[in-house]
Order: structure tokens, then C-alpha cells, then sequence
């Protein structure tokens, strides 16, 4: 009996545990305000302020169930997190939603439909954080 309990008690810390996301931008408004209304959709949140602290982040393993990712940064951009991810974890950028400034026939030229979605900036934070509530449901039905 005492295994069962257990068990049970595992499986529901697991079951309660708060989804993982990611929040890289160089703008530490947009950072920290993505971050503070992350938190508040119920995410554990981690930060990055460019794409070398990304990769840092994402090499580690600890299972992102979503990342906001900023495309124009300086010294490492999201367009080198992107093929890291390509490279290292594929399935990751299913869960990837970008943030850009950049143009659309721009967009479709460098991304060529790899992420889950694209917000360009100035982005509407209630279709933003849509996408983010649908992403992670997805992540979490596919395990």
C-alpha cells in the first residue's frame, strides 16, 4: 500500500508541475515584461538576453515546453538559436514562437514555416499569449 502512495504522490507533483519557458529578447523592457505576464499565466520562467544565453540555456536540458524567441539581437541572433535547435533538438522548434521587427517577405525568406508561429513588433499581447497557452497544451497532449 505504501508503494502505491508513492506513486500517486509522484505522479501528481509531476502533474502540477508549472510548464517551462524560455523568454530571449536583448530588450530588457520586453524581457521582463514577457517574463512577468509568463509568470502569471502560470509559467517558470528563464531568461536570456541574447542567442548565446539561449543556448547556454537550452544545451542544459531542462525541457522548455516554450520558447519566445527574439530574431535581431547583437553578437548571437535567434536566426543562430534556430539552426542550433536544428541542429541539436529539432523538435524544439515546434515549441519556438518568435518576436521580430523584421518584414514579412523577410520572414518568409529566413524562417521557411520552422517555428510554431511569428508575432512581429510591435505585437498584440493577448494573440501572443494565445499562441503561447495553445503551443504548450500542444506540447504537453504530444508528452
Amino acid at each position: 500500500m505504501g508503494d502505491g502512495n508513492v506513486l500517486a504522490c509522484s505522479l501528481h507533483r509531476v502533474e502540477n508541475e508549472k510548464p517551462r519557458a524560455l523568454v530571449v529578447d536583448d530588450d530588457e523592457p520586453i524581457r521582463s515584461m514577457l517574463s512577468w505576464v509568463m509568470e502569471h499565466q502560470g509559467f517558470n520562467v528563464s531568461t536570456g538576453r541574447d542567442g548565446g544565453e539561449a543556448i547556454e540555456q537550452l544545451a542544459v536540458g531542462k525541457g522548455y515546453d516554450i520558447v519566445l524567441l527574439d530574431l535581431m539581437m547583437p553578437g548571437v541572433d535567434g536566426f543562430s538559436v534556430l539552426d542550433w535547435m536544428r541542429e541539436k533538438n529539432p523538435s524544439m522548434l515546434d515549441c519556438t514562437i518568435v518576436t521580430t521587427a523584421l518584414n514579412h517577405r523577410e520572414i518568409a525568406r529566413r524562417l521557411a514555416d520552422t517555428v510554431y508561429r511569428v508575432h512581429q513588433k510591435p505585437f498584440d499581447m493577448t494573440r501572443l499569449m494565445s499562441d503561447v497557452r495553445h503551443c504548450s497544451e500542444r506540447k504537453g497532449e504530444r508528452g
